[in-house]
């Protein structure tokens, strides 16, 4: 029988080590303080001082150590959201990843508003070619120093309806149990998907089916009200680009 569980219920041992990054939550809130203290510094450091290929190649480097630790807290505290939605312990921490692409938007600014003869020296660097290919696309379609940072700034709000859908679909749907020659299956969004649509017994693949998508009326316009959302959210961005 497969049934879902919270992530609280499994033993440690079953869990992912997340040790190779941060000892525990606590141990993450000192290097969170720590970025945004070294992305205060990078800002007093280059904003407004960005224009020659010495600037920036200077910059990248304080920059990659920044990103470094941006990436291990970001996925330390994603990876326990991912296994249990309604903890938000970790969502709080993922919320600096927000703060600080606003404070790092004014050298995306500078980048894409860089001299096209110290892009091209800096897209010569091996480890910036992607970097620079990139910067050079959305030089293409920018709208602005502010209105980018503002865009950033509400990123959050723009993946808010996917963000709905995901914790509805994870913590929320019920799906009724089923029984099959006497034995009574548990269902969910997940095990459905990962088991029982591809089950051996038809039967259990066809009352899994009925179960699941019972379920899935259930919430069927929340699950509208949040698609609609997120496709606003995009038609908006589009318009302010």
């Amino acid at each position: 029988m497969v049934e879902q569980k919270q992530r609280s219920e499994f033993p440690e041992n079953e869990l992912w080590d997340l040790t190779a990054l941060y000892q525990d939550r606590e141990d993450c809130l000192l290097p969170r303080e720590k970025t945004r203290e070294d992305i205060n510094q990078f800002t007093r450091d280059y904003k407004d001082n960005l224009h020659t290929f010495e600037d920036f190649e200077k910059a990248f480097a304080e920059l990659e150590q920044i990103y470094i630790q941006r990436s291990h807290i970001g996925n330390y505290s994603f990876m326990p959201q991912t296994t249990d939605y309604g903890d938000e312990s970790f969502a709080q921490i993922a919320q600096a990843g927000t703060e600080a692409s606003v404070a790092l938007s004014f050298f995306d600014a500078a980048l894409v508003n860089a001299d096209e003869k110290v892009l091209d020296r800096l897209g010569q660097l091996p480890h910036l070619t992607a970097a620079i290919r990139q910067a050079k696309i959305q030089k293409a379609h920018y709208v602005g120093a502010d209105v980018e940072k503002a865009l950033t700034n509400l990123s959050e709000v723009f993946y808010s309806p996917q963000d709905i859908y995901t914790k509805m679909r994870a913590g929320d749907f019920a799906m009724e149990d089923f029984e099959v020659d006497g034995k009574v299956y548990k269902n969910s969004f997940i095990s459905y998907e990962n088991f029982y649509q591809n089950h051996e017994n038809a039967q259990v693949r066809e009352k899994s089916f009925r179960s699941f998508s019972a379920g899935l009326r259930k919430h069927q316009h929340t699950a509208a009200a949040a698609y609609l959302a997120q496709v606003k959210s995009e038609n908006l961005i589009s318009d302010m680009r």
